[in-house]
């Protein structure tokens, strides 16, 4: 008789566990749902100008924190996004293709610059490697502002032109004439980023890095070759960052060299530690908390930094796991208070 439930346990338990849908994908969809008929409410462009700008901050930051999670200190992640911007404009407007042909083409250029500085620098860690990608992100700020031709100069590139219109079916054709065009095709690129960085992590390929994290000589030694890992995840995330680099250079018809300084890796940094490194939806939600709270101080960009830095040093002292762990925290706060205050009066007061 035991022996019979014991085999049927795992069976019921099994069943339910197939038949019931897991919360995270029903919240994804939920939340998909209504990003999708946000537009149809929300008319005022301004608001939606906010909800892109979130969206390709959340691709910034989704990449830049899945390289720390291979155990490297990136410090140059705007690099990556300026040549992504730049590449995509240069070949639209000089080599005359169309948008959809130039933004993973640059992707693609991104890729391979960062394949080139990944293979003779990722032997390094910490503080180094840092340095050399921040030397580096600097270098070609120095190159955009020198050269007019064909960067620009400091003054950037303006006129750029919007993405080439584009025939969906069941949709119609869609010329950006609009926000709300850029509005889901922000969204469409964020959640393609976000599948593609979910599944690495989640794949064979995740464990492999997450070993890399630990430590990279114990993975060594396991047989894992550490460094074409490193620059396998080097590569993906800074060309995945340049296609919205690209997004970014269209969508606002002008970028210059201070749109792409060490202020920005500085932001997505912040954002990753505020929102929790450690869960994946960690970066989501320190991306969105912030860029709402620092649209407060849209106009005071000294006052948004500090407010950002306010929110990095509370966080920091008091959720080590970011602020995607505090519903977490508070259940297990209230779960130990509860049962010792009930213990604490059973037998009424003293």
């Amino acid at each position: 008789m035991t022996n019979d439930l014991q085999q049927k346990a795992p069976q019921d338990k099994l069943r339910v566990t197939a038949g019931a849908p897991e919360k995270p994908m029903i919240f994804f969809g939920a939340a998909l749902l209504v990003l999708c008929l946000l537009p149809l409410v929300v008319r005022n462009d301004y608001y939606l100008h906010v909800l892109i700008a979130i969206f390709y901050h959340i691709i910034y930051a989704a990449t830049y924190r899945f390289i720390l999670r291979t155990g490297q200190f990136h410090f140059g992640a705007h690099a990556f996004i300026g040549i992504g911007a730049y590449a995509s404009v240069l070949l639209v407007m000089r080599e005359g293709l169309s948008f959809w042909v130039a933004m993973p083409a640059a992707g693609i250029i991104a890729a391979i610059f960062a394949i080139l500085i990944g293979y003779p620098t990722l032997r390094l860690k910490g503080i180094y490697f840092a340095i050399i990608t921040w030397g580096f992100a600097d270098t070609l700020r120095f190159i955009y502002m020198r050269f007019k031709e064909p960067f620009g100069g400091p003054l950037g590139i303006f006129s750029i032109p919007a993405p080439d219109p584009i025939a969906i079916p069941f949709l119609g054709k869609i010329d950006f004439s609009q926000k709300s065009h850029y509005y889901f095709l922000a969204l469409f690129m964020m959640m393609v980023v976000l599948y593609i960085l979910h599944r690495m992590e989640k794949s064979r390929f995740g464990l492999i890095f997450g070993a890399i994290r630990e430590s990279d000589q114990l993975a060594k030694a396991a047989g894992i070759n550490i460094m074409n890992y490193k620059v396998l995840a080097f590569a993906v995330c800074s060309g995945l960052a340049a296609t919205a680099g690209s997004f970014y250079a269209h969508y606002t018809y002008y970028i210059s060299p201070l749109d792409f300084s060490v202020l920005l890796t500085i932001y997505l940094a912040i954002y990753t530690i505020v929102g929790g490194q450690d869960r994946y939806a960690g970066v989501i939600f320190g991306t969105v908390i912030l860029m709402l709270a620092g649209e407060i101080f849209a106009g005071y960009a000294h006052y948004q930094l500090l407010m950002y830095s306010g929110f990095l040093i509370l966080v920091l002292l008091f959720l080590p796991g970011g602020m995607v762990s505090l519903p977490g925290t508070l259940s297990k706060y209230f779960t130990r208070t509860g049962p010792q205050q009930f213990e604490d009066n059973k037998y009424g007061p003293a």
